[in-house]
């Protein structure tokens, strides 16, 4: 490889780094994914940010609504801390009809592009191996 496409290949990196969000909804999917990829990590997992990370939801000694509760403010305030994206952050736990022990939470707030505020609603779903799946919901 010649250094004039290495030089090529960075440009064009810094220039999809550098470009905003086109629409609302691309906005949406990239806070989806950043969320899905933040609470996936557990705390204590960056050494640079010690307060970066979730404590295993799945591993809580607590009653059941005690989990949920300190589950659902945990997952509030490291939003508010780490996705700058996303104001007035509410987190809800989502009813465990089908499957008891699934935890699922409700994610809403405003996101802002490019000057547009819109409200948005994510679903986070604890999948295996604690991986958190984000997604937007639809209107």
């Amino acid at each position: 490889m010649s250094s004039g496409q290495g030089v090529s290949h960075h440009q064009r990196l810094f220039e999809r780094l550098e470009r905003p969000a086109a629409t609302p909804a691309c906005g949406v999917t990239s806070v989806a994914m950043h969320l899905g990829k933040m609470l996936s990590i557990r705390a204590g997992s960056v050494q640079t940010l010690p307060d970066y990370g979730l404590p295993d939801l799945n591993d809580m000694n607590q009653s059941l609504h005690e989990s949920l509760t300190q589950s659902r403010l945990l997952i509030e305030r490291f939003i508010r801390a780490y996705e700058p994206r996303l104001k007035h952050v509410r987190v809800t736990t989502l009813p465990r009809d089908q499957d008891p022990l699934a935890l699922a939470f409700a994610i809403e707030g405003t996101l802002t592009v490019k000057g547009i505020k819109q409200p948005v609603v994510f679903t986070a779903r604890l999948c295996d191996a604690g991986q958190v799946e984000v997604l937007p919901d639809v209107f």
